[in-house]
């Protein structure tokens, strides 16, 4: 491909590098909640969470921040290692479980994110809320620590 070069203002602009932030879309946001659809949403994943046998185990809490929904799991720290000082063997550690990005307000847009250790977070399931929740029961790298 051979790049074209516009002079403007005695200045050689980059046709290609110009144009070059429309070839991608930015990521889409997710959708704003008031306190009603938080109520409704907080009980449909209430709902459903009580519909499966894992998640119903694992999950001690539900957040709901900016369009999204956090799963926080709890677990039991077993042994020691190096690193824990101030922890005690049978102290509990909560851990964002999994999360879930709503870009609509009829929920038929989501998508399942798992948190790697490095603070990122990666799509794992794109579809319905139902869908997202049925996927993280299933999917072996939603297991709590517990489960090792």
């Amino acid at each position: 491909m051979k790049i074209k070069y516009i002079y403007k203002n005695n200045k050689i602009w980059d046709n290609m590098a110009k144009n070059t932030r429309y070839l991608y879309k930015a990521a889409p946001k997710p959708v704003k909640l008031d306190k009603k659809d938080k109520k409704e949403l907080l009980d449909i994943v209430n709902e459903e969470i009580a519909k499966t046998t894992k998640l119903k185990k694992d999950i001690i809490r539900i957040d709901i921040r900016a369009g999204r929904i956090y799963l926080i799991s709890e677990w039991e720290l077993k042994g020691e290692g190096p690193f824990i000082n101030d922890l005690k063997t049978g102290d509990k550690i909560e851990e964002k479980y999994a999360r879930i990005t709503l870009f609509n307000k009829e929920y038929t847009n989501c998508t399942l994110d798992w948190q790697r250790h490095n603070d990122q977070w990666i799509v794992m399931e794109k579809g319905t809320l139902v869908n997202c929740i049925k996927e993280a029961e299933k999917d072996s790298r939603f297991h709590s620590m517990n489960d090792v």
